[in-house]
């Protein structure tokens, strides 16, 4: 599986049916009733990340500069978008 942001391609593992459930399921306790459980939110997306195949090492664009955090972490939530079916088509 491919996600592509910041001018590069992203190759992350592909999840099976039971994974995406525990991450659909990570997303309701996250957002309980419209709020937000930080806590539980940032498991959500460290969950994500271990998924994904991605380690610290990876987080290079192509041009050799590192993400920023904050960069890390709208990467890890395009990839849980994308795993979730949720991403924008066109």
């Amino acid at each position: 599986m491919t996600v592509k942001m910041f001018d590069k391609e992203w190759k992350i593992k592909a999840l099976a049916y039971r994974q995406k459930r525990e991450l659909w399921q990570g997303s309701i306790q996250a957002f309980p009733e419209g709020e937000i459980d930080q806590n539980k939110y940032f498991e959500l997306m460290n969950k994500v990340e271990e998924l994904s195949g991605l380690k610290e090492a990876d987080y290079i664009k192509d041009d050799k500069t590192p993400l920023t955090m904050a960069e890390i972490d709208l990467l890890v939530q395009e990839i849980f978008t994308q795993y979730m079916g949720m991403e924008k088509k066109g």
